[in-house]
């Protein structure tokens, strides 16, 4: 980099959620990406000064700042978690890295579990960094006084020397994967919006009022009066029921060897588990739309490390029953670098279909490759995507509850797609690649242009740099809040 200087007398305490391991074991488990935010901090981190990686900080975080002081370092925490997890001490300056995708945090006084007002904690914190102008946004609506500053987050220059994609291109991937069936006909739904339950209709209408007050009856008038063993032994019962379905329902195909990939490929990168990722509108709107098509494939690459979620989305697929020609290929086993950067280069496409995200940094990683997106532009997503990096899918907030919130009111929104938006998108995207070869490499040029000047290294490196000086300088003793420390 053009202003490189010499490492400072700073010592770099970081941190992360994960606790297992390695990074294979943590896949799909609460908190697993910011080990992998970690690891592409890193080497602007260690050009910064001398860093220390340690695992619990509410136990290790003081003794490191003692141990950097006495090496004659300053020692400054970085913690890569949200701020209900964050450990703040007053041997350090403390910065906190969250992500969080909703337009409001929560603020409340829980005597259950005070961690819950994150608002509080983040006043007691030196400094704070995001990903996203989203998040840096919703903390000050919500009352944080500390000063936050957007750096994302860096992306491996290796995604930007990627070769463009090619119409008659063949990648071959070593990994195992679950191709699904491919059957002679196309989709067939009903044309006649009469003739499906939809949105308008009674049997929709009376399901949905019935849905409603059977969970309004369970939270408001049958959960407070259980004793609280009891309470949970039925909650336990249930997720154990859920489970049983989950893992008896459906059996796992006979996974290929080799993952064989050609033609228009749409690719996308998430978590089963997290409801805000809404995969069940991308499987449909594909089959819909694209499966007719035998040139087409869609890759769900599942970030899990047991077996459940890769269940259910099978047992979801199965259950529509839709014949198709296009390609469905699910890979869940864990992808080293090398792999995940022959699917980008394998893939045309990268969709997204969340309902909220804080910064999405699989899109990044193929948008800097020169392969355009298909995806809504809300929450973080609006910083650096829009039509000009590709094709964007219309959305609306829906009012939902925070993750993890043991009432399960309705606080805070995340964003309904609309699908017949998606279909429309991915119809228009796959004219593009097959029949349009221009607008697609003038797209193509454009993302990469976009991420290079939003989160390529250069463009990250006077940031970070620019907040880890801030946050040295603070010099000021700190009384924090017991939940804090």
């Amino acid at each position: 980099m053009s202003d490189f200087q010499a490492p400072r007398r700073i010592g770099l305490v970081v941190n992360t959620p994960s606790r297992l391991p390695s990074s294979v074991a943590a896949l799909g488990q609460a908190g697993y990406s910011y080990d992998f935010v970690l690891r592409a901090f890193l080497p602007l981190l260690e050009q910064y000064g001398a860093v220390v990686h340690i695992d619990r900080p509410e136990s290790r975080l003081d003794f490191a700042a003692r141990q950097l002081a006495r090496s004659g370092l300053k020692p400054v925490q970085l913690s890569f978690r949200p701020l209900g997890e964050a450990h703040l001490s007053p041997r350090t300056a403390n910065i906190v890295f969250p992500f969080w995708e909703f337009p409001d945090a929560p603020a409340d006084d829980d005597l259950a579990n005070p961690r819950r007002n994150w608002v509080r904690i983040a006043n007691h914190a030196s400094l704070i960094l995001t990903a996203s102008r989203f998040t840096a946004g919703t903390l000050a609506r919500s009352g944080v006084t500390t000063p936050v500053r957007v750096v994302p987050v860096p992306i491996s220059p290796a995604y930007f020397e990627l070769a463009d994609w090619q119409r008659d291109q063949v990648v071959h991937i070593d990994c195992p994967a679950y191709m699904l069936a491919q059957l002679e006909s196309p989709p067939r739904w009903p044309a006649d919006p009469e003739s499906r339950p939809g949105a308008d209709s009674l049997t929709f209408r009376v399901k949905n009022a019935l849905r409603s007050q059977a969970r309004r009856l369970w939270l408001d008038g049958i959960k407070p009066r259980l004793p609280r063993r009891l309470s949970k032994t039925l909650v336990a019962a249930k997720d154990a029921a859920k489970k049983a379905w989950r893992e008896g329902e459906v059996e796992l195909p006979i996974a290929a060897d080799q993952l064989r990939l050609s033609g228009i490929v749409y690719t996308s990168v998430f978590n089963p588990d997290d409801k805000r990722k809404n995969w069940q509108d991308l499987l449909t709107a594909f089959l819909l739309t694209l499966g007719d098509c035998d040139d087409a494939t869609l890759v769900l690459k599942l970030v899990v490390s047991y077996p459940a979620p890769v269940r259910e989305v099978l047992a979801f697929y199965q259950k529509l029953g839709a014949p198709h020609r296009a390609r469905i290929v699910l890979v869940t086993d864990y992808l080293s670098e090398t792999h995940l950067r022959e699917l980008v280069r394998a893939s045309t496409y990268y969709v997204n279909t969340s309902r909220a995200e804080g910064a999405c940094l699989p899109l990044q990683d193929y948008l800097a490759a020169g392969r355009p997106g298909i995806a809504p532009a809300h929450t973080a997503l609006a910083d650096y995507f829009d039509a000009w990096a590709g094709f964007v899918v219309q959305s609306h907030p829906e009012p939902c509850a925070w993750p993890d919130d043991p009432t399960g009111r309705l606080r805070t929104t995340w964003h309904r797609l609309v699908w017949s938006s998606l279909c429309e998108q991915l119809a228009t995207s796959y004219d593009v690649a097959k029949t349009r070869p221009e607008t697609y490499q003038q797209l193509s040029a454009q993302a990469r242009a976009r991420m290079r000047s939003w989160a390529s290294a250069d463009a990250v490196w006077p940031r970070l740099r620019e907040a880890l000086d801030l946050a040295a300088s603070d010099g000021r003793e700190r009384s924090l809040p017991r939940e804090a420390a």
